[in-house]
């Protein structure tokens, strides 16, 4: 089950009709989770760990619930406009199953990653995960220059098993050939879009080829002997970043670089900036000889439309506003589009989106951090941000810890105390902008990070215990 729980996550496309709970009902995940946490409970003989209730935590639960109901009562009397109301009642039942869902993901890594060797079976997991990634998405790309061999492959992947905004019978026109690759020519792994597919590998893998890469520890495969092939990955990972065509992946294969480019010495810098010369000079001259690459860039790099900015730009400022006008508590899970409409500025209701949005009376979050502050508040947004600095800390000092007592495991411990401070960096990059953060693979990696901290602790501890003992 170890292997299993990081692969699983990937296969985020509607199979099921069932609406509750919300998102999680149509996908295979939670079910399988739910089996996993049985037999995990199995295996412990029904005894629950203790620390798997932190009694801060689950006050922290309470007041938020609390909090959301209050402020959906508050935004259900304050909108008078029917069409962008809802029941308090129906959207509070609706939000504590979204809450139930996400504790599922705490439960199936807490129960299931207990000892040192589970976290390496998670990892060796993750590698599995990593591959199949991969797979899909080379071969969407070799589709790209070669359709007649690939066409079979992209279709198999379109009809079982790519997400697609709406559900598998969606009308959305970037399915309507088959596939999000065959309809508008890029590349999205089995996510809905191009742009979850760079956040996906942003934030889901990067962090564990840098930190690995930084620390001359495989994290996957658990050695020292196997980091070449690590940086061929990351470099096929930043080309599929490039290759899906999206201003955020544009951004986020350039920060990779970034923060790569750091753990380089003085050679390996003079050489990546001559390898990067190269590079740029080969795609000046590809976008003026290929057609297909010169779209690429133009399109979705060079020349966004005007609709696309001005709606995020106006979506943005609603939200800013929407949050600086309910600080303390938020508006409320689900109540926001209201408030969008309400906010948005004059000269960004001139589009095409926007008289869409009107006509679906639903208005996307495009900013996910500020989504976050307009529907729950400060108060709740800074016990997180706080909490999640709290454990960085706490990772910290187990890292160190581990290096002055000099365990098997220290360049374990310390990687992944690296591998989590990227990937809290890299979530938060991208909660600036818009994906879903609530789906498996992002909640899976989260509660590992926090699981972790316990078990590297007792691990600390047996060992300072047993080398006081031989001391003696």
């Amino acid at each position: 089950m170890k292997y299993l729980i990081w692969p699983i996550s990937l296969f985020i496309a509607e199979y099921f009709s069932t609406n509750f709970p919300i998102y999680y009902g149509h996908r295979i995940q939670i079910y399988i989770y739910i089996i996993f946490i049985l037999i995990a409970l199995t295996q412990l003989k029904g005894e629950i760990p203790k620390n798997i209730f932190n009694q801060k935590v689950i006050m922290f639960v309470g007041i938020l619930l609390v909090i959301q109901l209050i402020s959906m009562v508050f935004s259900y009397y304050r909108i008078d406009i029917s069409e962008y109301n809802k029941s308090p009642n129906k959207t509070f039942i609706a939000f504590c199953s979204f809450v139930f869902s996400i504790l599922m993901h705490y439960f199936v890594v807490r129960l299931n990653v207990r000892e040192v060797r589970d976290i390496k079976k998670f990892l060796r997991g993750g590698w599995i995960a990593l591959i199949i990634s991969l797979i899909v998405c080379l071969v969407q790309l070799f589709y790209l220059f070669l359709p007649s061999i690939f066409e079979p492959f992209v279709k198999f992947f379109g009809s079982s098993l790519e997400a697609r905004w709406g559900g598998r019978e969606t009308d959305n026109s970037f399915y309507q050939l088959g596939s999000y690759v065959q309809t508008t020519l890029r590349v999205n792994g089995l996510t809905e879009e191009a742009s979850n597919l760079a956040t996906q590998f942003f934030v889901v893998f990067i962090p564990f080829l840098i930190a690995s890469i930084k620390n001359k520890y495989n994290l996957f495969l658990g050695n020292t002997q196997n980091i070449g092939p690590l940086y061929r990955v990351l470099f096929i990972i930043i080309i599929l970043l490039i290759m899906a065509k999206t201003t955020s992946g544009f951004l986020f294969a350039a920060i990779t670089l970034l923060f790569l480019f750091k753990q380089f010495s003085k050679v390996q810098k003079i050489f990546a900036v001559l390898c990067l010369f190269s590079i740029l000079l080969f795609l000046i001259t590809i976008n003026f000889n290929s057609v297909y690459m010169s779209n690429s860039i133009n399109e979705f790099l060079l020349n966004k439309s005007g609709n696309s900015v001005s709606n995020r730009s106006g979506s943005t400022i609603a939200l800013l506003k929407t949050a600086l006008a309910n600080p303390f508590i938020g508006v409320g899970y689900e109540y926001h589009t209201y408030y969008i409409f309400e906010y948005l500025p004059e000269w960004a209701k001139h589009n095409d989106e926007y008289f869409l949005r009107i006509k679906q009376k639903d208005y996307p979050i495009l900013s996910d951090i500020l989504g976050m502050f307009a529907e729950y508040g400060i108060l709740i947004m800074f016990f997180i941000f706080g909490y999640v600095i709290k454990k960085i800390k706490a990772l910290r000092k187990i890292s160190n810890e581990g290096f002055k007592l000099k365990v098997k495991d220290a360049s374990l411990i310390k990687t992944l105390t690296d591998s989590a401070k990227y990937y809290f960096i890299f979530i938060f990059i991208s909660l600036l902008f818009s994906f879903v953060w609530f789906a498996s693979i992002y909640l899976i990696l989260f509660f590992f990070f926090i699981s972790i901290i316990p078990i590297f602790r007792k691990y600390l501890n047996d060992k300072s215990k047993e080398m006081t003992s031989n001391f003696k």
